[in-house]
């Protein structure tokens, strides 16, 4: 959307519902949850899983999201 290739009416309502979803994981000591585990592909995780890499991905898709209320 940021960039033009999608169209921003048709796809935010879906960007809003999966954020709201993705809100839900951080807990009050302010971890990031449900994290899946690094490896070639998909693996068991649990909602107290919690990787380093994932809170990048989490801030990324956050400061994009804020890019695109502005």
């Amino acid at each position: 959307m940021n960039e033009k290739i999608l169209d921003r009416k048709t796809y935010w309502p879906a960007v809003e519902k999966a954020w709201g979803s993705m809100l839900t994981h951080v807990y009050a000591d302010g971890r990031l949850g449900s994290i899946q585990p690094v490896g070639g592909s998909p693996g068991p995780y649990t909602e107290t899983s919690s990787y380093n890499y994932g809170v990048g991905a989490w801030l990324l898709a956050g400061s994009e999201i804020y890019r695109t209320a502005k």
